[in-house]
């Protein structure tokens, strides 16, 4: 009998019959690798051998889709037209003409995503070849470098985090639309699962944005017990290592002219460039665009998305998210209140006659009790709504600014009012966009029958 007259359910039963001894639950890792050998070894001595990648591939379909993944995959153009393929790849072709940078996977996963050919139907190695034909694909430069270092991973989430900063695109002033201003991106990723906690971009590169990104990190993602950083000026402060103190974590500073140290980072930040090249393709004109467009592609094009470097026994590849959250058991968490006092700024002040004093170009009645006095204040850099004044490690009173509630400082402010010209569209962040609606949509509706109050008890 000739293959396409075979009943796929039959196949799909052969395939399942032979991966069921490494379905088992509990499975030790050496026992997994001694039944796969046994399996390849089997299909062997039948004649018709499979190779091992072909086995982890039948073993993750089958996690994914369930029995449905192992039914053959037919060839895109079978009883088609030959010019079906051909159009796809003429859409694959205009998506790397217009952004070089494009990886195949990315390119793939626009037209999966517009909905132009199904999942799992246009192969990379088939858009590579053709890449490749018309001279698109760029040869990859692999730099050694000097010296060597020992490759490392912690053995569970939130044991170490690292940090780094990131030149990123420019953006109109929102002070003066005619001048541009650059952004900076500050990101900390989790050492073990690589998630990355927070990453945000920011108008300035001064230290109060690295306590919001790690305010936002820790209440996101709980405290770590360590943060790896290098000499950066806003890294080294003293007054992030003392709030990391004051939270309990261990602040820990790379040797200099050692970036491979941080690798984790590193990487993390090299794949950002393939955002910064959408993001330049769009021309946002504010820094809430560019942050709303960052969120949506740090969640799906990375958190959410599989890792080459995280894969579980038996060769299935995992997401940052999954691996953070399977092993996410004794996560440190800390209140708003908590993060604020562990990042409260300490400085001296002399109150003027009229009972007042100055903070930061920033007027705060102190009260008549005070006039003439040195007093010590602490304030929240963040969000100045108040200041706390301390006498003999005790806090006697909270005064307050003399205008309204002010901006956050070193930051100018984001304009909310609408562009006169809309932004151009990024294809590949408006796929990722509709792939975290219905990530979102599927996580809320993962209910279980017996969460609500379904279970017989039989």
């Amino acid at each position: 009998m000739k293959n396409d007259q075979i009943d796929p359910r039959d196949v799909a039963l052969l395939r399942f019959e032979m991966i069921a001894p490494l379905l088992e639950p509990d499975l030790e890792p050496a026992e997994s690798a001694l039944r796969r050998e046994a399996i390849l070894a089997s299909q062997e001595a039948k004649g018709e051998p499979i190779s091992a990648r072909t086995l982890r591939r039948y073993l993750q379909n089958y996690r994914e889709q369930g029995f449905d993944g192992l039914y053959p995959r037919t060839r895109s153009d079978q009883g088609k037209p030959r010019v079906l393929q051909e159009e796809l790849l003429k859409a694959a072709v205009v998506l790397k003409q217009e952004l070089p940078r494009r990886s195949v996977r990315q390119i793939i996963e626009i037209l999966e995503g517009e909905g132009k050919v199904k999942v799992g139907i246009l192969r990379p190695s088939t858009v590579s070849r053709h890449f490749k034909k018309m001279g698109l694909m760029e040869l990859e430069k692999h730099v050694k470098a000097k010296g060597g270092y020992r490759r490392f991973q912690k053995e569970r989430p939130n044991q170490m985090w690292q940090s780094d900063l990131k030149d990123g695109v420019y953006l109109p002033d929102p002070k003066n639309p005619n001048k541009f201003l650059k952004t900076y991106l500050l990101a900390f990723i989790d050492d073990h699962s690589r998630l990355v906690t927070h990453a945000e971009f920011y108008f300035s590169e001064k230290l109060p944005i690295l306590e919001d990104c790690f305010r936002k990190a820790v209440l996101k993602r709980g405290l770590p017990e360590k943060v790896y950083v290098d000499n950066g000026k806003i890294f080294v402060s003293k007054w992030f290592r003392i709030a990391c103190a004051k939270l309990n974590v261990k602040h820990r500073v790379t040797a200099p002219f050692s970036p491979e140290s941080k690798g984790k980072i590193e990487r993390f930040m090299q794949t950002v460039d393939q955002f910064i090249e959408e993001a330049r393709l769009v021309r946002f004109k504010t820094l809430r665009e560019l942050n709303t467009a960052f969120s949506i592609w740090l969640e799906e094009g990375y958190n959410h998305h599989n890792h080459s470097a995280l894969t579980t026994e038996d060769g299935t590849l995992r997401t940052p998210a999954q691996t953070f959250n399977t092993n996410a058991t004794k996560l440190r968490f800390v209140s708003m209140e908590e993060l604020r006092d562990a990042f409260m700024w300490e400085d001296d002040r002399v109150v003027r006659k009229d009972g007042c004093l100055s903070l930061h170009n920033i007027e705060f009645d102190a009260g008549p009790e005070f006039v003439g006095k040195k007093i010590e204040v602490r304030y929240d850099r963040i969000n100045p709504e108040f200041v706390e004044v301390w006498d003999n490690g005790k806090k006697v009173k909270t005064i307050y600014p003399k205008g309204a509630r002010l901006q956050i400082m070193d930051s100018p402010p984001i304009s909310n009012s609408a562009s006169k010209e809309s932004p151009k569209n990024s294809r590949l962040l408006d796929v990722l966009e509709k792939q975290g609606k219905g990530r979102r949509k599927q996580e809320l509706g993962a209910i279980s029958f017996r969460e609500l109050g379904g279970d017989s008890g039989v």
